[in-house]
């Protein structure tokens, strides 16, 4: 027997889970390596909240790929392919703008001074958070 969530408590789920995992993401993050002149406690801390704000997008998006794929079986037509293809477009943006990849790829980080290096990711995460409620919906 299968229980029925509603789509608020499957997105609260998932926006948990997606939350604890980006926030052990920034404070398990590997001491980052910077140059001499931008290695301080604040650009680390910096480069350590993208990090997990990155991880949160992209286990939200994981999710919402997953329901998209369901979404293209159930009823595939050019607007749900054109979701799914859209997802996975973010997914592949959350997984670039991760400061991990630049690292795995032999790349220093980016850290953009400021709060400006990961307010995009937050506006980012808000609408992937609205776009998975929709597809529970």
């Amino acid at each position: 027997m299968t229980r029925n969530v509603t789509p608020l408590a499957k997105t609260a789920l998932v926006v948990a889970l997606a939350g604890v995992c980006g926030a052990l993401a920034g404070l398990l993050a590997p001491s980052v390596p910077l140059p001499p002149e931008l290695s301080n406690s604040l650009v680390e801390t910096l480069v350590r909240v993208k990090f997990g704000v990155a991880t949160f997008n992209l286990a939200v998006l994981v999710a919402l790929v997953a329901a998209y794929v369901d979404v293209y079986r159930d009823l595939p037509n050019k607007y749900t392919l054109s979701l799914l293809v859209t997802s996975l477009a973010l997914l592949l943006y959350a997984l670039s703008a991760n400061p991990l990849v630049a690292l795995l790829f032999g790349f220093p980080p980016h850290p953009a001074l400021g709060p400006f290096g990961f307010l995009p990711d937050v506006f980012v995460a808000v609408a992937i958070v609205v776009l998975f409620y929709q597809s529970q919906t």
